[in-house]
């Protein structure tokens, strides 16, 4: 077990790096962490070993190493649902004109694994690569609502309800309700939980056996995504979905 506590707290670090921590020192590392700094650095010297985690340019300071960028592309070859996807992404896009997303289920969390840019700027946590909790926005929620309750109420119990925004479910019933909701209704609609100000409508793409692999957004802001626009929208992502879902079944892929 201490192995595995050992190889959790190196992950940890190793997703401290992002886009608004790219580069990073020893003591922001320890304090991000909530390690001392001794051991921080013999966590960040052990991943430095691995090609992990590489010294930047500046002195004292870290960022992450070209292995990562080496399994980020194993991962993304064995994710052919990317490429199955985003032509259908892009076609959304030419009809929504509004961001697309989509996500996949990734430990206890979501992320976001290849997003489709409107030209209208739209600031949205969901970054490409990004993982984010289950329980706030549609994009999330959509495919948390298709796992089995007994996953749900862990996922609850481990990762917590974290409030983002004033809109964000943070109460377990209330949560459980709005995914039971969500998969009669077979897609979600969030607005303001996880970025205020903006509105998602997700769908689920599932396999041949009602199996959650992924999930399809399209989000924009609440003065463009409103009125006749929610109804038509939803259409559309449902249609997509379906689409992706569809090619996958025919290309055999397997999750």
């Amino acid at each position: 077990m201490a192995g595995l506590g050992t190889l959790e707290k190196g992950l940890n670090i190793l997703s401290l790096f992002d886009k608004e921590y790219p580069v990073m020192s020893i003591p922001q590392i320890a304090a991000r962490s909530n390690l001392p700094e001794s051991t921080a650095y013999r966590y960040v010297a052990t991943l430095k070993s691995q090609g992990l985690i590489k010294e930047d340019t500046k002195p004292g300071y870290y960022r992450l190493g070209l292995k990562i960028l080496e399994l980020a592309q194993v991962a993304r070859e064995r994710l052919g649902i990317i490429d199955i996807a985003l032509p259908v992404m892009q076609q959304l896009l030419k009809k929504t004109e509004e961001t697309i997303v989509l996500t996949a289920i990734s430990g206890q969390k979501v992320m976001c694994i290849e997003r489709v840019e409107s030209n209208h700027s739209l600031r949205l946590s969901f970054d490409q690569g990004r993982t984010m909790f289950m329980h706030a926005g549609a994009s999330a929620k959509v495919i948390m609502a298709y796992l089995d309750e007994a996953e749900q109420d862990r996922i609850i119990r481990e990762a917590g309800l974290p409030r983002f925004t004033e809109n964000t479910i943070t109460d377990p019933g209330i949560l459980r309700a709005n995914l039971k909701d969500i998969r009669r209704k077979g897609f979600c609609i969030s607005t303001g939980e996880l970025d205020p100000g903006a509105r998602a409508i997700a769908v689920p793409i599932l396999d041949q056996h009602g199996k959650i692999i992924a999930g399809l957004s399209v989000v924009g802001p609440l003065d463009r995504i409103k009125g006749l626009k929610i109804d038509k929208f939803t259409h559309l992502v449902m249609e997509a979905a379906s689409e992706i879902a569809e090619q996958i079944d025919k290309a055999g892929w397997i999750l």
